[in-house]
């Protein structure tokens, strides 16, 4: 784990999958409500795997002069050691539910992790516990079911270890299922070659908001 932590945060940005992860993140906050130098807001990343998406992330947001503290959910034990050996946010190894205890954050973030579960409504259900009913944004980034027809037969990248194939209308559906609402979705075709579908989604009551805040 920490060898492809190493591997990944010494890529260059342009040949970065995460890098560009991390830059579309920051548009769209930076977009969906303004941010003062030296505020504090608050990252929680579920299923945080080797923790190169809030490494990055912190990095970036305190060369502009934001303040993030972040929080890292990983079950695996191995990689919570791991990510806990990196110091740079909180760890909590457990299986995020709604009944965490972990409320409040502007920005929730499912990187890959969606696709591996038999229920992923239900994760993106209680996923939006864990936001800021105001103001929290959810990020959600699954492989595209369009890679099948881009890589080798033999190539096991959307393997045995997916539960679920997405498309950017079946990943709204299953977003808008879970009682969210989605503001952006696009599909995305990354530097390592991977096709992915990325999407922003808040709870109703912050959509409604920001309508009308756009009304006004």
């Amino acid at each position: 784990i920490g060898q492809k932590y190493a591997v990944v945060m010494s890529l260059p940005p342009e040949r970065s999958d995460n890098a560009h992860r991390v830059g579309r993140i920051r548009s769209f906050l930076e977009e969906w409500r303004s941010i003062e130098r030296g505020a504090k807001s608050r990252a929680i990343d579920i299923g945080a795997g080797t923790g190169v998406f809030l490494s990055r992330f912190l990095q970036v947001t305190a060369r502009d002069g934001q303040v993030w503290s972040a929080v890292a959910v990983e079950p695996d034990p191995v990689a919570a050691e791991h990510l806990r050996g990196l110091g740079q946010f909180s760890v909590r190894q457990e299986v995020f539910s709604g009944k965490s205890g972990l409320a409040g954050f502007d920005l929730c973030t499912l990187n890959k992790v969606i696709e591996h579960l038999a229920d992923p409504v239900w994760l993106l259900h209680e996923a939006s516990s864990a936001l800021n009913p105001q103001q929290g944004v959810l990020y959600v980034e699954v492989p595209a079911k369009e890679t099948l027809f881009h890589r080798l037969s033999d190539d096991n990248i959307l393997g045995a270890l997916h539960r679920h194939l997405y498309d950017v209308v079946s990943l709204n559906a299953a977003i808008s299922r879970a009682g969210l609402v989605v503001m952006r979705i696009e599909r995305l075709y990354e530097p390592s070659g991977k096709i992915s579908i990325a999407a922003f989604a808040v709870r109703p009551e912050a959509a409604e908001a920001r309508s009308r805040k756009g009304a006004a």
